[in-house]
């Protein structure tokens, strides 16, 4: 211990005698370790935490995959279930413990006190079982948790409240408990908080305010609750084994249920048949909850992991070198130590516990960069949300990775140094030769910027390609005009509406809105475009069966007239929705240009009738009278299958109890479009006060422009694009640094030949030469090798890039030139330094 405080003390003395090199290396190693521990933090967070709860090992999502938010019919590998279902697997699978259901989705509700006259705010409820917090193992802030005598037909209406919501909305009022909450216009008794750090089943933004009962669904649908539709999927499972079960056991028994129990619950489609025993159910782990952000963020965060390691290793390489010109600097004061009795051991001892001690510091510093750089990639990832359920501040993990980061870090890259200069040669170093210490670290420092050039490169391809990859995806042909539109999310179920209501609310929101002064078109419709939704089916064409086991899926919105005028959505031919397809005149459709290429190729579309394709006597409901552009509405990356729309006015009356929720439900609107004069988001508070004067309780849940609609389907990409810039940025900062320190070290080494040289008639020219061809060599090498390890990049890259080729030439000859041009800034400055060196003086040195 006391040769352990002398040798720190010593590091101290050392570090306070040359700020300037403490300062270059603290900074140039908070650069590495705080990119490395932000990305950590998003890692930590995203891939590797379990949810909030009690013995998470123990938990398993009931099928092993992201469905979302509704399905009717098969789903092959199934992972949403209907209540019935949901039931039937709870009490009769013997291999579990105890099952929880929740909604797939999260739903806007209108909540306000009970008692007050406070206009009710939009909210975030989700459908919970009663056994829902206990098999999570989640316990009561305050107040209690839902138990299963909570979640029955018979039952008081109870809320659970989240802490956020709370904390945020209430201000931790402790009247709240036991206190009124009216949802949607109905009384709720709020029984508990939930602790601080549960953000619910699945990490998401913007997770659930309140957690409702699953029986209250039957009272707060508009139309015929999910509840009570067997053939409904639309309930999320996680459950606890028993004791000594396993789930591959378990996901047997669950198949055979499902196998058994589908027949006799959902109407078995002739076509479909053969599918029966496609249907399974797998188990997955489900300590970590839903994991949809974790499988869609992974290949995105691995290639943010490499990039920050490359930065680091770059930045190490730095440190490795401004160690060994340090060591070569006190070559004299070494061998003096040598020669006075200090041992070899007691040299590399010292040396290294500075190397230990600046990366130690440098990683402090690291620590407020990463919560910087972690609150900004959090930005970037939750672009439009108003709660991210990440926290950036710095948790025991995240500590101890950057603790141990910064030691490995000081010991790897501070074992070369200190074995260097712990071999000085008393006798040569007292007499003031240098070659001692020449032979042994020059070739390393060279390496190094070899090393850091290669690295750089491949950082500088990477980055070159990804961004050009979200230029391609964000500049791609979505089939609409996004400038100058507003969307405006609303929910007229929420605020009591029932379905014979809704053409007189459409009516006068439709009035009122084109009335507002700037407003060029108005437009209602189920989902917008690129909304990442909207409603899945299969058809058939009238006069043209669907032969056995093809199954001609499709999507479909409902809208309101001037929709495609309003998104600006080109028509193709025939015609659009308008007024005059009322709900007494033909039902008509407007298909988009994907469907008539798929099932109607070679025709012409208009006047084809078509319908559901598994409803005998459906297959002609719906006349198409027009083709419009193709349009995506799911995502951006994805191929938009065939689409068709219907009018808001018109409806079909079905016997299935199924088929007649979905018509029912699909004429309650989402979504309003507005094409505007001027900056859409001006026009957001005239939006609203429209909407209260039509109803108060009419609550608009959101607004933004069509344009931020767009920009938040590419947040992942967006983040990796940024972040592999900055860190290519890094770097290419870092590479040039050390390419300068190497190069004025060597500049200060050889001052006694240059001006050997420059007294034998060298001139200026000859000498800025001669250092910038020792410059340019090492990062020549540095390319020669950097260059087939950035092909190798973009090939494990491919599947990340859209419509940018693995071997982009002129990325690589973008980074070739960038890194060329910084390498020759960076040498340029030592070479003229050279020059200037006065012959006498230089002589005078050795």
């Amino acid at each position: 211990m006391a040769g352990f405080l002398h040798d720190l003390r010593h590091a101290l003395r050392q570090m306070r005698k040359a700020p300037a090199f403490t300062l270059t290396v603290v900074i140039t190693l908070a650069l590495g370790i705080g990119a490395n521990t932000a990305i950590f933090t998003l890692v930590n967070a995203v891939m590797l935490s379990n949810l909030p709860s009690v013995d998470p090992q123990n938990l398993y999502q009931i099928g092993d995959n992201d469905k979302c938010c509704q399905w009717g019919g098969f789903q092959d590998d199934w992972a949403e279930y209907s209540y019935d279902f949901y039931r039937q697997m709870r009490d009769n699978t013997p291999g579990v413990e105890s099952m929880a259901a929740f909604s797939a989705n999260t739903m806007p509700i209108a909540v306000r006190r009970g008692g007050t006259t406070v206009p009710a705010a939009p909210m975030g409820g989700e459908f919970v079982s009663g056994n829902y917090f206990s098999t999570l193992g989640v316990r009561a802030f305050t107040g209690r948790m839902m138990s299963p005598g909570d979640d029955t037909d018979s039952a008081a209406p109870v809320a659970v409240l989240s802490y956020r919501a709370w904390q945020q909305k209430y201000g931790m009022d402790a009247s709240i408990l036991g206190g009124t909450l009216l949802i949607d216009g109905r009384p709720f008794t709020v029984i508990g908080v939930t602790p601080p750090a549960f953000y619910g089943d699945r990490l998401r933004s913007d997770p659930p305010d309140l957690y409702l009962p699953i029986h209250q669904e039957s009272v707060m649908s508009a139309t015929t609750p999910l509840i009570h539709l067997p053939d409904e999927s639309w309930l999320y499972a996680i459950g606890r084994l028993k004791p000594g079960a396993s789930p591959e056991v378990v996901s047997q028994q669950l198949t055979a249920e499902l196998q058994h129990w589908l027949p006799t619950h959902v109407p078995m489609i002739g076509n479909r048949q053969h599918d029966l025993p496609k249907q399974h159910i797998i188990l997955g782990p489900g300590g970590a909850g839903i994991t949809h952000m974790r499988r869609s963020f992974r290949s995105g965060l691995m290639l943010l992991v490499g990039a920050s390691a490359l930065v680091l290793l770059i930045a190490c390489a730095n440190l490795a070198n401004l160690l060994l010109a340090r060591s070569t600097a006190r070559r004299q004061q070494a061998a003096l130590q040598l020669a006075l009795g200090a041992s070899r051991k007691r040299l590399v001892r010292g040396t290294l516990a500075e190397s230990i001690l600046l990366s130690l510091i440098g990683g402090a510093a690291g620590l407020v960069l990463a919560y910087v750089g972690t609150k900004a990639i959090l930005l970037v990832i939750f672009r439009g949300a108003t709660t991210v359920p990440i926290d950036p501040s710095p948790s025991l993990a995240v500590l101890a990775f950057a603790f141990l980061l910064s030691l490995i870090t000081g010991v790897l890259f501070g074992v070369a140094p200190a074995l260097i200069s712990s071999r000085t040669n008393p006798a040569d170093a007292l007499r003031g030769a240098s070659r001692s210490i020449r032979d042994a670290s020059s070739l390393p420092q060279k390496s190094l910027v070899v090393f850091q050039a290669a690295f750089s490169l491949v950082l500088l391809a990477v980055a070159g390609l990804v961004t050009q990859s979200l230029s391609h995806m964000q500049g791609g042909g979505f089939g609409f005009e996004p400038e100058g539109r507003l969307v405006v999310a609303v929910d007229p179920e929420s605020a009591g509406y029932k379905v014979d209501q809704l053409p007189q609310l459409y009516r006068e929101m439709e009035d009122r809105l084109n009335a507002v002064p700037g407003v060029r078109s108005a437009a209602l419709s189920l989902y917008s475009p690129l909304d990442g939704d909207n409603w899945n089916d299969e058809v058939a064409i009238e006069g043209h069966p669907v032969p056995a086991g093809v199954h001609q899926d499709v999507t479909w919105v409902r809208v309101s007239p001037k929709y495609f005028d309003t998104i600006g959505t080109a028509l193709m031919r025939g015609r659009v929705i308008t007024d005059a397809d009322t709900a007494t005149s033909e039902r008509v459709a407007v298909i988009d240009e994907a469907f008539a290429r798929k099932y109607l190729p070679g025709r012409n579309p208009i006047g084809e009738r078509f319908g559901w394709g598994y409803l005998a006597g459906h297959e002609g409901d719906f006349t198409i009278v027009g083709v419009v552009k193709t349009t995506r509405y799911l995502h951006p990356l994805q191929t938009q299958p065939p689409m068709f729309f219907l009018p808001l006015t018109q409806s079909v009356t079905y016997q299935q109890s199924l088929m007649q929720w979905v018509e029912n439900d699909s004429h309650y609107i989402h979504r309003i479009e507005l094409l505007v004069n001027g900056s859409p988001l001006s026009y957001v508070p005239v939006v609203r006060s429209t909407l209260a004067s039509i109803n108060p309780d009419l609550t608009v849940i959101s607004t933004q422009t069509m344009d931020e609609q767009i920009a938040q389907q590419f947040n992942q990409q967006r983040l990796t694009a940024r972040l592999t810039g900055l860190f290519g940025i890094l770097a290419l900062l870092l590479a040039s640094i050390g390419l300068y320190g190497v190069t004025a070290y060597n500049v200060a080494r050889r001052t006694g030949e240059i001006g050997i040289r420059m007294a034998l008639g060298a001139d200026r020219g000859r000498v800025v030469s001669m250092v910038m061809r020792g410059a340019f060599a090492q990062i020549a090498i540095g390319l020669a090798i950097g260059l087939p390890l950035a092909l190798i990049a973009g090939i494990f890259l491919a599947h990340q890039l859209y419509e940018v080729p693995r071997f982009d030439p002129l990325v690589l000859l973008a980074a070739l030139v960038v890194l060329t041009f910084s390498a020759a800034i960076a040498a340029i400055l030592p070479a003229r330094r050279a020059a200037s060196i006065e012959p006498v003086q230089a002589l005078r040195t050795e």
